[in-house]
Order: structure tokens, then sequence, then C-alpha cells
């Protein structure tokens, strides 16, 4: 009995959150759909102030156009911020493999000052940093 007391409370807490978490879908969908109905009555007394103003027809061309209008700046918009989204995780990713070569060049480096001594230490450092300073440079390719 004593060790289904932690689990009864733990599923206790769950279901709470669920029925909570039900509990806001619900209402969200339902401001949702009192919004959408609100919107459609606007448009519905757009279209008939626009046939009393012009003709039938060129009230619905009209509220055509600029539901395609409104459509093709959405998808500008979103095109937009797919390529900027595309480009940031271009260049996390070349940050991430410059970040994981520079590491590994400096964990050989470790390895190599920690072995060489005498003469040939100053020509491996210079070696080192030598390729750590052509790893790092010349790879600007962000004009895309």
């Amino acid at each position: 009995m004593a060790l289904t007391a932690p689990f009864a409370a733990a599923a206790n807490r769950a279901s709470t959150a669920v029925r909570s978490v039900g509990q806001s879908v619900v209402l969200y969908a339902a401001i949702a759909l009192v919004g959408l109905t609100g919107a459609g009555f606007l448009v519905a007394a757009l279209y008939i102030w626009l046939a009393e103003v012009t003709s039938t027809l060129a009230a619905a061309l009209l509220m055509g156009a600029g539901f395609l209008a409104i459509a093709g700046i959405a998808l500008a918009i979103a095109i937009g911020r797919g390529r900027k989204k595309k480009r940031e995780n271009q260049r996390a990713a070349a940050n991430t493999a410059l970040l994981a070569s520079s590491v590994s060049l400096a964990t050989t480096a470790i390895r190599i000052v920690s072995r060489v001594r005498g003469p040939l230490l100053l020509p491996a450092i210079a070696a080192l940093a030598a390729g750590w300073y052509l790893s790092t440079t010349g790879h600007d390719d962000e004009d895309e």
C-alpha cells in the first residue's frame, strides 16, 4: 500500500494537468470559433456594402483580389522567414564545425607541446598557430 501512494499522487497530478490543458484547449477553440464567425460577418457586410456601391460582380472581384493580395503578402513573409531561418541554421552549423575543429586543434596542440622539448618547441607552436589561422579564415560564404 505504501508503494502505491507516490504513484497515485503523481497520477492525480497528471490527470489534473491534463484536465486543465483540455479545458484551456476547449476555451481557446470556442474563442477562435466566435472570432472567425465575427470575421465572416464582417466579410459579408463588406460584400453587401461593395455590392450596393458597385455591381455585385465588381464587389466579388474586388474582394477576391483583396484576399489574394493578403495571401500573397502572407506567403512572401513566410518564405522570407523560412530563408532567414535556413541561413541561421547554416551559420550555426558552420560555427559549430569551426568550434569543433578549433577544439580538436587545441587538444592536438596541447599533446604536441607536452611531448616536444628543446629546439623543436617553437617550430611546433608556429605550425600549430599557422594551422589554426588558416582553418579560421577565408570561409566567408554568407553571401548566398
